[in-house]
């Protein structure tokens, strides 16, 4: 899995054309993260996320993004158990992924008539929405086990669930999906910053055995990323 997630870096930094807009990004964040479908209350925690991206430009309104990010995320889970105080106990869990999202970006200049027909660049300011799908590979990741659930599953003679079945699953698979701002910081409109949020929605879940119940990843940031330009040139004139 490690050299699919290399595979899908590399893809996401190399250009896809020498002739279109592209740029080197740099991004960071922190928001919001939980598991959905847990059975017992789950407290969201803080998420990090920071990071290296490439972005493309493919059309007067498109933009074709593939970051690499290092994404930390925590949560508490609620064990069932009150302490001597009658307070609820919970269980900390965590995770460090390393996250390839690619997303395509549609954008809304905020003044159109900057979108030069025959060319193909930036305006000045323009807002933003994308989409698309992310990987991730997780390292150090736990979550909590309802031992309740663990005993309807036991047999008294021998246990049915090995040690694999009780690690959490590394590989996550999803969607992005966000909303921004993107403006020029410089001159010649080399230099681009962006403000946005994003919303990351994880398929798989948590526990490798589905009778141990469910958890999927679930996390919203939001970011303040620098654009600097691959490119010399403001506006790439096509021969058609």
């Amino acid at each position: 899995m490690k050299k699919i997630v290399l595979a899908l870096a590399l893809f996401a930094l190399l250009p896809a054309s020498t002739r279109a807009q592209n740029w080197l990004t740099l991004k960071a964040g922190g928001g919001m993260g939980t598991n959905l479908g847990y059975t017992q209350d789950v407290n969201a925690g803080i998420t990090t996320s920071f990071g290296l991206g490439y972005k493309h430009q493919i059309s007067n309104q498109l933009l074709l993004e593939g970051d690499v990010l290092l994404d930390s995320r925590a949560a508490e889970y609620y064990t069932g158990k009150l302490d001597a105080n009658d307070l609820p106990i919970y269980f900390k869990g965590a995770g460090t992924y390393i996250q390839v999202p690619i997303t395509l970006q549609y954008m809304i200049p905020v003044k159109k008539k900057e979108l030069v027909p025959y060319r193909m660049g930036q305006p000045k300011t323009f807002w933003f929405i994308e989409g698309g799908p992310y990987v991730a590979y997780g390292s150090s990741v736990t979550t909590f086990y309802d031992p309740d659930i663990l005993a309807l599953w036991t047999d008294p003679d021998s246990d049915t669930f090995t040690t694999k079945d009780l690690t959490p699953r590394k590989i996550d698979v999803g969607i992005t999906t966000g909303i921004g701002v993107n403006f020029s910081i410089g001159s010649k409109g080399q230099t681009r910053l962006i403000v946005g949020t994003r919303a990351n929605y994880g398929f798989l879940n948590l526990f490798r055995d589905d009778r141990l119940g469910t958890a999927t990843n679930f996390s919203a940031v939001g970011y303040i990323a620098v654009d600097f330009s691959l490119t010399k040139r403001k506006y790439i004139k096509h021969r058609w």
